[in-house]
This record gives C-alpha cells, sequence and structure tokens, in this order.
C-alpha cells in the first residue's frame, strides 16, 4: 500500500513524475508566481487527509486545481510564510 513509503519515496514514484509532468505542461514550464523556468517543483496548494485512514490522499491523487507549478525558491518561501491546509474528506 501507498500510505507505507514516506512522503519522499512516494515523490519518486511514476505516479507522481507522471502527473507532475502534467501540471508542468498545464503551467507552460514556468513559476506561477516569478517566471522563472529552471529549478521547477509542483506545490499542494492544500492537503487532503482521508476521514477512514487518517492518512494523506497520495500526491497525485489531487484535482490539478490544487496543484501549481514554483520554482524552488518560491516554494520554499511560500512555505516559511503559509501554512498548508489540510483538509478531512
Amino acid at each position: 500500500m501507498a500510505h507505507e513509503l514516506s512522503y519522499v519515496e512516494l515523490l519518486l514514484t511514476e505516479r507522481w513524475r507522471n502527473k507532475r509532468e502534467s501540471i508542468v505542461e498545464r503551467d507552460r514550464h514556468q513559476c506561477r508566481n516569478c517566471g522563472n523556468t529552471k529549478n521547477l517543483e509542483v506545490h499542494h496548494r492544500q492537503y487532503h487527509i482521508d476521514i477512514k485512514t487518517g492518512y494523506k490522499r497520495e500526491p497525485w491523487d489531487y484535482n490539478n486545481k490544487y496543484l501549481v507549478t514554483l520554482c524552488n525558491q518560491c516554494h520554499d518561501a511560500g512555505h516559511k510564510q503559509y501554512k498548508i491546509p489540510s483538509f478531512k474528506n
């Protein structure tokens, strides 16, 4: 089961690589905040927790509207400034 893997391990799976690439393509291979085209990452705008299991959803199991391409500098700055909300569903 995927929840037995760490979050970092989940980000190394083919399923996440495919989802990540689709988001980066949608965002035209640039940071949606500053326009940078280097060191791109995909950020989850919010996390969803399964009320039955208590686990976060797998990183690829999100509607695309909850994912955004950011450069690593904007991604890091955002995490320092804002707490990512979590919702049970």
